[in-house]
Parts: C-alpha cells; structure tokens; sequence
C-alpha cells in the first residue's frame, strides 16, 4: 500500500494536517507513506517517524528562477526532474488536503489508482480526482475537517496528536541561546510574534511596543519571534519600546522556533502559522483575530484565548482593509490582562496583585 499525501502549504495548513498521520498508520500499519510540501514548511516533516518519503515542492525558488533569465534553463530542468520524481512510484491512494488548483494539477501528474478529495472546492480542483468526498456543509476546523477526509476510508480518529520531529540539535540551539543570554527558567517567557501574511490580520507596531514595555515592567521575559522579512518589524516594535525585549527575528528553523515556543509560558501572536505552531508544542496561546474565523482556524485544543471585537464586517476574509477595526479595537491593555492568568498560573510573580485574580 503507497500513500501520498498532498498538503503543500502553507505552515498553519500544514500543521493542521499533522494529526492524520496517526489514524493513517494504525489504518494502514504496513503502508508507505509519503507527504507532498512546498519548501518553506518542509522542515516540519522532515524526519517524522511516520513518514517514509517527503517530497518537496520547490514553488517559490521556481517562481524567482522563471523571472530571471539567467536561471530560466536551470529551473525548467529541476522541474522536469520534479516531475519525473513525482512519477517513480505508483500511489494505491492519493489524498488531497489542499483543494487547490495548484494542488489538483501536480495530482494530475501523479500515477494513483484512487485519487480522493473533498468537493466542490473553489478552484474545481476536485476534477482532477476520482473519489470524492463532500465538503462539510456547516463550520468545522480545519484540523477536524482533514480528519473526517480519513474517517471516510474507515479509520478511526481519535483524540488529535500533533507531532514535531525536535532533535536534540534543536534544543541545544535553544539552550545555547538562553544561556548566552542569562536568561532564567525561573521567570517567566512571553514569546511576541506580530508577523502575518495578510496586512489586515496585522496589529498596530504601537501596541505590540505597548505590550512588550506591560510585561517587561513586571519582570517577563519577552522574546520576539519572527522571519528574517520581520525584522524591520520586529525592530521597529522595539524602537518604541522603552524597556526592549530580545529581537530573534531569522535566527530559528522551522523545529528549533517550536521547541523554543514549548518553553514559553505563552505565546502572542495574531492569526498566522506561528499561531498553529505554539498550539501544536501545547503552549497556550494569546491570538489576535481580525477578518479570519476562529471556528475555522483557530489555536485548536483548549487552554488558548481568542481575542475578537464584536465588529459587523468580521470575519470578511479581506487580505487588505481600509478601517481595520477589527485589529485597531484590541488595546494593548486588554492584551496584557489576557494573558495574565497564564502567567499566574506559572509562578507567583503576580501573587501579591489584587488584579491577578477573577480575572478569565
């Protein structure tokens, strides 16, 4: 039995589609398995125990290969030599967790007896399979919808396990870090992460520094945490800091940002990937949600805080928007208080405060 999964990106969708992987194997315990990803969230997979085959997907440096001449001829080859990758084997099943066109087309290149997805899907991508599955019809989390796509082929689902192949090379990494930094397992760690794809899933740079300069006064270890792209950022957050935190932007992989994320208390962060990630590590997490559904995709599991404004518009699902208000309305202060039980819970830095308790 040859599976291939196809779930290419992005970082949270990936995330997301982790815990098939266990009702898969117990399913199918002699298959092969394999996982379809673009580039950018491959690291999460890379060595994972139940996963005998990743196949990587190199969209984003073909792209910037096509619009420079010079490396045109070397990216058509490593295409076609992708493509002829793709075709070594042939897949019993292959299961489509994206829905895309992108995602429906390099199916279409796959050699599989049974290719099954969900339908209808935006892009019509479900054309390029032969087994579908209908789209549930009311809101269900993404992680709950991929699990009912494999509940269709009789497995058994049960609790979600997220699982992320953290070496020791990773802890280290982190460890390393901290000390060279004196930083103490004693106090408490608020890892800040404001970067996100969409412009309009973005909070104020004022209010992140306003955040950051709350904790810090009572004593909080503050880490920001971001991609190279966010350090002018993350920088200019701390610039209006008066008591900056400690800047990380571009210094983790993909695994070494999750086992520093299971070492924090919690974790702040608007809708994005790092969101999923956290609650993958079973950190809680303190998300900021604007024009995107929580139901959807929210920090899945409990013990994590959503905070939304009661706008008309939201969700609406818009990339860019004029008002933001959905983002603008979230005060630094509410943030802070939101995230204090955690903190309480952890240690007694707040013990002696009256505003520490009643407060949910």
């Amino acid at each position: 039995m040859r599976i291939l999964i196809v779930k290419v990106s992005s970082l949270g969708d990936v995330i997301h589609t982790l815990p098939v992987l266990y009702p898969l194997r117990e399913h199918y315990p002699e298959a092969h398995i394999s996982w379809l990803v673009e580039q950018e969230a491959a690291e999460l997979i890379l060595d994972h125990p139940l996963i005998d085959r990743v196949l990587i997907f190199p969209k984003t440096r073909w792209l910037r290969g096509l619009k420079n001449h010079r490396h045109l001829r070397l990216t058509i080859s490593e295409a076609v030599t992708f493509i002829k990758n793709l075709r070594t084997n042939s897949y019993d099943l292959v299961l489509d967790f994206q829905g895309l066109l992108k995602t429906g087309i390099l199916i279409s290149m796959c050699r599989g007896i049974r290719k099954r997805g969900f339908a209808p899907t935006k892009e019509k991508s479900h054309i390029f399979l032969n087994e579908t599955v209908p789209r549930p019809s009311f809101p269900l989390h993404a992680v709950d919808r991929y699990l009912q796509l494999v509940t269709t082929l009789g497995c058994s689902c049960k609790a979600p396990r997220f699982f992320i192949p953290i070496r020791q090379i990773h802890r280290d990494s982190v460890g390393a870090f901290f000390e060279s930094r004196g930083m103490s397992i004693d106090r408490p760690l608020v890892i800040l992460h404001p970067a996100a794809r969409w412009k309009s899933k973005l909070w104020e740079e004022s209010k992140w520094a306003q955040l950051g300069d709350l904790l810090v006064r009572d004593g909080v270890q503050v880490i920001f945490t971001g991609s190279q792209d966010d350090a002018p950022l993350i920088r200019n957050i701390s610039r209006r800091m008066k008591y900056p935190g400690i800047d990380t932007a571009g210094l983790w992989d993909l695994r070494e940002l999750a086992f520093l994320f299971s070492r924090a208390d919690i974790v702040v962060v608007p809708d994005s990937g790092c969101m999923h990630l956290a609650a993958a590590v079973g950190t809680p997490v303190v998300a900021l949600f604007g024009p995107t559904d929580p139901a959807l995709t929210g920090p899945y599991g409990d013990g994590h805080t959503v905070i939304a404004k009661p706008v008309d518009c939201r969700p609406c699902f818009k990339r860019t928007c004029v008002s933001n208000r959905c983002m603008t309305d979230i005060s630094a202060e509410e943030v802070w208080g939101k995230s204090k039980p955690y903190l309480c819970a952890s240690t007694n830095l707040f013990s002696m405060r009256e505003d520490c308790h009643g407060i949910k």
